[in-house]
């Protein structure tokens, strides 16, 4: 790449990849519930209106506004990006919320690959691309993308990342494009090296989400009723047959990347094979006669893509 005269910077992604604590997804042994750094637990929990209290919850240790302002303003919206041409395959975004005009994007990343480092960013980039029209004049919308990253960078030790735009005297160039990357791993190792009591509420709130040990996750966030709630409502959704059907896939997956011993197409691999579980339970549910919007809201699968199935 074409480098500015006089300029010497490292970029993030030159640095070497930190494999301690890494979290794998697998099967799950009995007082386990699933991580939120799985696809299908993710989506169960986050990208649910009736559940939006969690990822509130998380967000209020991370915005500058309380939990139940937040609850009152956030906003589920949908999840594409805007495509750069009409030959360019749908593309979905984890988690899109808005708030007071303001656009929240969460992404869990698995795979520490340049390519889903640059994607997230091209997301951001999107999003912050959806101008609106006040009055003559458009507006662009402020981007705030968490990056909850299932990997770490050796000689980075921070577990919360923040970017912005802006130069050397910290003079930032605009606050409408942020990125926050959350090293899990980083999380992790603070966690046993130096205790729960190390441990500040958003870091509580991080590892109770992410962590499959139920009896850990209720000691972390003992006294917060919204995730206390979160801790119940997760064991009854690993619970329930057709999440097990999509968990089982997911990790099958999964393990067959870390035995092949390659991570770049893993995210792809395992959203096709999420996918495939999805449109197959549809699939079952029209049989049984199940009305297509209910379909629609407990598949994530638009009603065009149900009826294709048929």
């Amino acid at each position: 790449m074409v480098k500015l005269r006089g300029e010497i910077y490292q970029e993030l992604y030159e640095l070497e990849r930190d494999k301690e604590q890494v979290f794998s997804i697998k099967e799950l042994n009995k007082g386990e519930k699933a991580s939120l750094l799985s696809d299908i637990m993710f989506k169960s929990m986050f990208q649910n209106d009736e559940r939006i209290r969690y990822s509130c919850r998380l967000l209020s240790h991370l915005l500058d506004m309380e939990y139940k302002e937040l609850l009152s303003k956030i906003k589920l919206v949908k999840n594409d990006v805007n495509k750069k041409y009409n030959t360019d395959k749908n593309e979905r975004c984890d988690y899109v919320a808005e708030i007071d005009g303001s656009i929240i994007n969460i992404e869990i990343n698995n795979n520490s690959s340049v390519n889903t480092m640059e994607r997230n960013l091209e997301y951001a980039s999107r999003l912050y691309a959806k101008k609106t029209k006040v009055g003559t004049k458009y507006r662009y919308t402020q981007t705030i993308q968490f990056n909850i990253n299932n990997f770490a960078f050796k000689g980075n030790e921070d577990i919360i990342d923040i970017y912005y735009m802006q130069n050397k005297r910290l003079i930032k160039l605009t606050s409408k494009i942020i990125i926050v990357n959350i090293y899990v791993p980083k999380l992790r190792q603070k966690y046993y090296n130096e205790g729960i009591d190390s441990l500040n509420e958003l870091e509580r709130c991080i590892l109770a989400l992410i962590e499959p040990n139920i009896k850990l996750s209720e000691e972390l966030i003992m006294g917060d009723k919204v995730m206390e709630d979160y801790v119940k409502e997760a064991v009854e959704v690993c619970s329930e047959e057709s999440f097990g059907e999509s968990y089982d896939k997911e990790v099958a997956l999964q393990e067959q990347a870390r035995n092949d011993g390659y991570e770049e197409g893993l995210s792809a691999g395992v959203e096709e094979g999420i996918l495939s579980s999805k449109k197959e339970i549809a699939l079952s549910m029209l049989k049984d006669n199940v009305d297509i919007n209910t379909i629609a809201k407990y598949t994530d699968l638009s009603v065009e893509e149900i009826n294709n199935l048929q």
